[in-house]
């Protein structure tokens, strides 16, 4: 399945970093199990980080998991945690997408990364808004050895913290804007837009330093673990003024959403600190906490 129906507003169950194990697959599943019972959504993201134990099988982790879900269509990106898991990616990808329920998207191909895809939102017969997938590739374990650490580097240092992570690539960039400018003219209006990928931008830094500014919303517990090269997606998005929001996870306990270039970014926490619930009719959105 590539696209999602849906009838008047759609209500979107957004969690990372469920880090499944044989020992915590049944706690976790119940926790997910609440989250629905409260949120009551129509579509379920897994925002990375879902599986974590090397030593156990994935298929068997996910089908435990999810049995909350009963039917209720789900997607999925990569953040790095799948990439050190100690299964294959791609293999991983194969597996995720036979789970039942399990929307793949429409793929791109021929770029960086493997769960980078569009799913079409549809009401009335016709699509109403676009969620965008993105892959985020793993930890750049080369970059200080390349560029010097923090203080020693030889470029300019554009984060706030130590960490050294990949993200959204250059070409990723691209495709958005050739997809983006196609689907829109075959639409015969701009598609509003909705990005949801693992690690965040730099630009999401920047919300909880400037918090009068951007809005702020929330609360920043820990450094910001954000992309170490700036592939200039939130520019691209900001400049096509048809994305209204990037939501992130990978970090751990904060949780914060604020407005950047008239766009909504926001940083949600670990699912075992909650989830988001994304509500939107395809122009405004709305988001709301769910505790655990």
């Amino acid at each position: 399945m590539t696209e999602l129906h849906f009838e008047g507003e759609c209500r979107i169950l957004l969690l990372h970093s469920a880090r499944l194990t044989p020992e915590t697959v049944e706690e976790t599943s119940a926790r997910l199990g609440a989250m629905i019972a409260s949120a009551s959504p129509d579509l379920v993201i897994l925002d990375g980080d879902t599986i974590s134990s090397p030593a156990a099988d994935p298929r068997a982790l996910l089908d435990a998991f999810l049995v909350p879900l009963s039917g209720l269509p789900w997607t999925y990106t990569f953040g790095d945690g799948e990439y050190k898991c100690g299964t294959d990616p791609r293999a991983l990808d194969r597996i995720f997408s036979s789970v039942p329920g399990c929307i793949v998207g429409e793929r791109a191909e021929g770029i960086d990364g493997i769960t980078n895809a569009v799913i079409p939102m549809i009401a009335e017969g016709t699509v109403q808004f676009l969620i965008r997938l993105f892959d985020t590739h793993r930890e750049t374990t080369g970059y200080e050895r390349d560029y010097g650490s923090p203080g020693r580097s030889r470029l300019p240092y554009p984060l706030y913290s130590h960490h050294y992570m990949d993200g959204v690539r250059f070409c990723q960039t691209a495709w958005f804007d050739e997809d983006h400018a196609r689907r829109s003219k075959e639409a015969g209006h701009a598609l509003r837009e909705l990005f949801v990928f693992h690690t965040p931008t730099p630009e999401h830094a920047e919300i909880p330093l400037n918090q009068a500014a951007c809005r702020f919303d929330g609360v920043f517990r820990e450094d910001s673990r954000c992309q170490t090269v700036n592939g200039g997606i939130g520019c691209a998005a900001a400049e096509s003024r048809d994305v209204s929001a990037i939501l992130c996870g990978h970090e751990e306990t904060n949780d914060y959403f604020g407005t950047w270039a008239g766009m909504t970014l926001g940083v949600l926490p670990a699912l075992a600190c909650g989830a988001w619930l994304v509500t939107t009719d395809g122009t405004a959105l709305s988001i709301r906490r769910i505790r655990n």
